[in-house]
């Protein structure tokens, strides 16, 4: 397991123009080979023209196995100094190669880039124009892409305009391009941020904990040219449904934590509970049965107030278990969800 400190990004800054703000520009890719031939001219020579700004360019193979995507991206590294290749042991899947690239980045701004070029890299710099007017997140809206683009428009768009709703509605953010690929970050977001699962659909919801400056801009798109998409597909949108259980309740936790601890959770709900079967069983013992001398024995209410009474117990108890290991999590030493098994520059 490999953990990049502070002092190393700090030394790569040092080798950065001090009149220039560094870039790190994050890119996961996984059996990209045909595109990764295109970044030089795409986008290495694109950016080499913003001369206000330096880059760093961190690529990352999330275990590609069906091509020379990892050869391709030594290459890169070996002509170009500012071209950081990292290798995952195997497949992450897209938020871990996303965390492996934060990890790594030294930048003061810090974007993620599409492996397929989909947006044209000339819209990075529109990016962190707005980063430089005081955006501390920047979203990109590809214009029209479910209208113009007919390949599965009605299974993707129907399903993914429904998780948009739920993503706005639970964060309160108004975003319409969760899926962009062109996305930018001031440092302090990405060193508070951590991604796990596939909570990369989530990044501007998760942003919105840390800043209320966020913007979204409207960028042109193209159509992918080599291969097919290896991280999406018509089933992620069930993950993203799931996955919408922990966005409500890491944005619940982080502005109002006391609301939404396990312990109040659960111990609200079994403490309603335990006092309603409690409630019952005084009942049906005390009155029922010392008082008017009746045989509870066949009773429902007497089995429903003992169930209730029973698991009431249980939820407090699972609440207070909650709390143990929500804890221990947040107070762990943060343990990484990848692996890197290579690394150049």
């Amino acid at each position: 397991m490999v953990y990049y400190s502070r002092r190393v990004v700090s030394e790569r800054k040092l080798l950065m123009s001090k009149n220039k703000k560094l870039v790190s520009i994050v890119i996961p890719c996984y059996n990209e080979e045909k595109n990764i031939e295109r970044f030089e001219k795409e986008l290495i020579s694109v950016c080499e023209n913003f001369k206000e700004y330096e880059f760093e360019y961190i690529a990352i193979d999330d275990g590609s196995t069906k091509d020379k995507t990892w050869e391709k991206l030594e290459n890169l590294s070996k002509k170009h100094k500012n071209f950081i290749s990292i290798k995952h042991s195997r497949n992450y899947g897209m938020s871990g190669a996303y965390q492996t690239g934060f990890d790594a980045s030294a930048g003061e701004y810090v974007l993620t880039y599409s492996s397929d070029l989909e947006i044209p890299a000339k819209y990075i710099k529109d990016v962190l124009h707005e980063m430089d007017n005081g955006s501390d997140m920047v979203n990109t809206l590809r214009s029209g892409r479910w209208q113009e683009s007919l390949k599965g428009s009605l299974l993707r768009r129907i399903p993914s305009n429904i998780a948009q709703s739920f993503i706005e509605n639970i964060s309160n953010l108004k975003i319409k391009d969760n899926g962009s690929g062109l996305k930018g970050f001031t440092r302090f977001i990405i060193d508070n941020m951590r991604l796990y699962g596939e909570m990369h659909r989530f990044m501007p919801a998760y942003s919105s904990l840390y800043t209320k400056q966020i913007k979204e801009i409207p960028v042109d798109y193209e159509e992918r040219k080599f291969g097919v998409s290896n991280y999406g597909s018509i089933w992620r949108t069930i993950s993203v449904f799931l996955d919408l259980f922990t966005l409500k309740f890491m944005l619940t936790f982080a502005t109002k934590p006391f609301s939404f601890m396990p312990g109040r959770v659960f111990g609200s709900a079994g403490f309603l509970t335990f006092s309603s079967g409690f409630a019952i069983l005084t009942y049906v013992v005390v009155y029922l049965k010392l008082g008017l001398n009746q045989n509870i024995n066949d009773r429902p209410l007497f089995f429903g107030g003992l169930i209730l009474f029973v698991a009431g117990i249980q939820l407090m108890m699972t609440g207070f278990l909650g709390e143990l290991m929500m804890r221990s999590y947040f107070e762990s030493s943060g343990k990484k969800p990848y692996i890197v098994r290579n690394r150049i520059n």
